[in-house]
């Protein structure tokens, strides 16, 4: 069986009947209030109980007089007021009518969806308090089940707890991917500080013998004597301790020498003069004005534009930006020893040629960053092959830290846990093995970026950030806070939000507790998400007929194990027109499924018009139908005018060649007209997706905005 489900599926598949199938949706109808508003009622009563239970602070001096009297409501200021708060209120809720649809299975654009009822209802409690997580004083409560989100995220990623794990709640994944390579920079050059310090004060003079291991020589040596070259490739966790082994050696508090080795570090003194203190930077001799500045890092991605990844290390002033026509990520040159770069994997061949060569030109590597979905195509990369590559390049002397982007696919963990036991049946969820195997190696990366607010399935904002070892995440403190010790602190004060709302934890939490995180929970609307998503990519395979006017095509392909002509008849008749239930229980077709499509649950694909080779003409298509199905400006339209919701995205020369050149010459386009090809895409964040006829439905409308908008083109031509 090559699709899993938290454990192996031959545990009870000859258990899996009809009932199991029907079970899937009386169980996802009591977590959402459904498509159509079904659950409206049960909803309504529970958020009702929520407002009255939290309407005042019922346990808190019921002796304090009412200010609100009843004379002042029965004032003309006061009914004038809540007249006009009414009309205002009706006003905006009309408004507001023509919001995106994110309930309904027709809306299949971006990774947005309606959240659970207990996201919501958690939410909904604590937001009335204002409960502010800034620290215990503001969000007594509420950081404390900040503190048990943080807890079992780090957990679901399979963070061993010996180390101190650590999770956060944060804004979203970009402000989180912000913090994973901050407390990366900094820990990075910590060590350079460390020496200085060593070397220049008195309080250290007891430390001079302080050794550390060095993985190029496997074994240890004085830090004192080290070379930068060396310093820089530190393993995380012994970069991390130095400031233990230093009170060890000192027999001192951190407090003694915490001073002494701030004034050397990059958080306290700057990116510049940071490097100027440790001649990692010179001065032009011509200008004081210019500067050889080494730390030029260049990220270059390939086949999928990282966009929050790009203005995470420009605002860190990390990285000058520019992309690259190759298919695979190159290094900018740089003409200095102190250089550092960030990398993003794309393959294990492209990925080792760049280790060679910043290992043979001694370009230190600060971190590496893997995505597990991409927003562009779903793809979840490598992740063992890069562990497998640090391990072997930092024998070598080339170290670099670890971090995963499971913003959007974290929680797909939850597919690989095991459900309580009263709950074990389950129908199959088509997930590969290699997606698998992927998840299940984030438990050895150095943090991961896990988002509630995304496949969490939980209101904004609600992003999330887990350190294997928490004490990384002092880092971010502009007095290196590495020096505290050990510590679980009740402050939000590291990174770049302080105060935020206690509301975001307390609905991330009743979520964790009434849905559970585990593949019966999670993993039951996030399996039946991508089986979605596998469906919707046979429709896309097929949702052009022999005798139409267009093609469609998925950017990715059928593997080259199947026979396309074999599998497109295999799709038509076991899959396209089948029953839910027939679909799970037939263990060929879920095999099959498993293997086809994207890895999580976007579909990239496009339309042209048949025998056209023009690409300018087929982005004009592309975009006529995304403007059809897509809704921005409800002055235009009502968004009911909308049967479908799509987004789109392009590809061009520069960024992967290989690729868009593969996909053109399936959409029948010629390689050589314009280097952008606009594409369409479908996101499945609904688990209903793949209810019966649903697809098709949703495909029918798909095929008559697309005839509609050839029929305006060929008429403007």
């Amino acid at each position: 069986m090559a699709y899993c489900n938290g454990f192996e599926n031959a545990i009870w598949e000859n258990r899996i009947d009809a009932d199991v199938c029907g079970s899937q949706w009386k169980k996802l109808g009591s977590w959402f209030i459904g498509t159509s508003g079904e659950n409206e009622r049960e909803f309504l009563e529970l958020a009702l109980n929520t407002l009255q239970q939290n309407i005042k602070p019922r346990k808190y001096i019921p002796e304090d007089p009412l200010l609100i009297t009843p004379e002042v409501k029965s004032s003309a200021i006061y009914r004038d007021e809540m007249a006009k708060l009414k009309v205002e209120l009706k006003f905006l809720n009309e408004t507001l009518a023509e919001s995106i649809p994110y309930s309904s299975v027709r809306y299949q654009g971006h990774m947005v969806s309606k959240t659970t009822i207990p996201a919501k209802l958690g939410f909904l409690s604590a937001w009335m308090t204002n409960a502010n997580n800034a620290c215990g004083e503001s969000g007594p409560v509420t950081i404390q089940l900040e503190k048990e989100v943080g807890k079992q995220l780090c957990d679901l990623i399979g963070f061993d707890v010996s180390q101190g794990p650590r999770g956060y709640i944060t804004s979203g994944g970009s402000s989180a991917n912000i913090e994973a390579l901050w407390a990366s920079r900094n820990v990075k050059f910590f060590p350079l500080a460390v020496q200085k310090a060593i070397r220049e004060e008195p309080t250290l003079a007891d430390v001079k013998d302080l050794r550390v291991y060095i993985p190029r020589l496997d074994r240890k040596q004085k830090l004192i004597s080290c070379s930068t070259w060396d310093l820089l490739n530190l393993k995380l966790d012994d970069v991390i301790y130095l400031p233990q082994e230093i009170e060890r050696l000192t027999s001192k508090d951190h407090t003694y020498f915490q001073g002494d080795i701030n004034k050397y570090s990059m958080a306290y003194k700057g990116f510049v003069e940071f490097f100027r203190l440790h001649d990692l930077i010179h001065y032009n001799s011509e200008s004081l004005c210019e500067f050889d500045m080494p730390p030029k890092i260049t990220i270059l991605p390939p086949n999928k534009r990282l966009g929050r990844i790009l203005s995470v290390v420009a605002i860190l002033a990390l990285s000058h930006l520019r992309t690259s026509n190759k298919p695979y990520l190159s290094v900018k040159k740089c003409s200095t020893s102190g250089r550092a770069i960030v990398i993003v994997a794309e393959a294990s061949q492209a990925l080792r040629k760049r280790l060679e060569e910043c290992l043979v030109k001694k370009v230190p590597i600060i971190a590496l960053i893997c995505v597990i979905g991409t927003t562009e195509h779903g793809a979840v990369d490598p992740v063992e092959e890069i562990l497998k590559l640090r391990a072997e390049y930092r024998k070598k002397g080339l170290n670099f830290y670890l971090l995963a982007d499971g913003a959007w696919g974290g929680y797909f963990a939850t597919l690989m846990r095991k459900p309580e036991e009263k709950d074990h049946l389950l129908p199959a969820f088509p997930i590969s093995n290699y997606v698998c195997k992927q998840i299940s190696c984030l438990k050895d990366v150095d943090t991961v970026t896990i988002d509630p607010h995304k496949t969490g399935y939980c209101p904004y904002p609600a992003g999330g950030i887990c350190y294997r070892n928490g004490q990384m995440k002092s880092a971010l403190a502009f007095a290196t806070d590495m020096l505290h010790g050990t510590g679980y602190t009740d402050s939000n004060c590291y990174g770049l939000e302080t105060s935020k709302p206690g509301a975001a934890a307390a609905g991330v939490y009743l979520a964790h507790k009434v849905i559970g995180l585990h593949s019966s929970g999670y993993g039951r609307i996030l399996g039946q998400s991508i089986l979605g998503a596998k469906l919707f990519y046979c429709a896309w395979l097929t949702a052009a007929n022999p005798d139409d006017e267009f093609v469609c095509v998925p950017l990715i392909p059928i593997p080259e194990a199947y026979d396309e002509e074999k599998a497109m008849k295999f799709i038509r008749k076991r899959i396209l027109h089948s029953s839910y239930e027939d679909i799970v229980l037939d263990i060929e077709a879920m095999d099959f499924l498993s293997e086809i499509g994207p890895d999580l649950f976007v579909n990239a694909f496009a339309v042209n018009v048949k025998g056209n080779a023009c690409v300018v003409k087929c982005n004009r298509l592309n975009m006529a139908v995304f403007n059809r199905l897509s809704h921005t400006d409800p002055k235009q339209r009502s968004v009911c005018d909308v049967p479908l919701f799509l987004t789109k995205s392009r590809l061009s020369q520069k960024e992967c060649s290989t690729i868009l050149g593969n996909f053109k010459e399936r959409l029948g386009v010629s390689k050589e007209t314009a280097d952008v090809l606009v594409f369409l895409k479908n996101t499945v964040m609904n688990p209903w997706t793949a209810a019966d006829q649903t697809i098709q439905m949703l495909v029918r409308h798909f095929r008559q905005v697309v005839t509609q908008c050839i029929a305006e083109i060929n008429q403007t031509e």
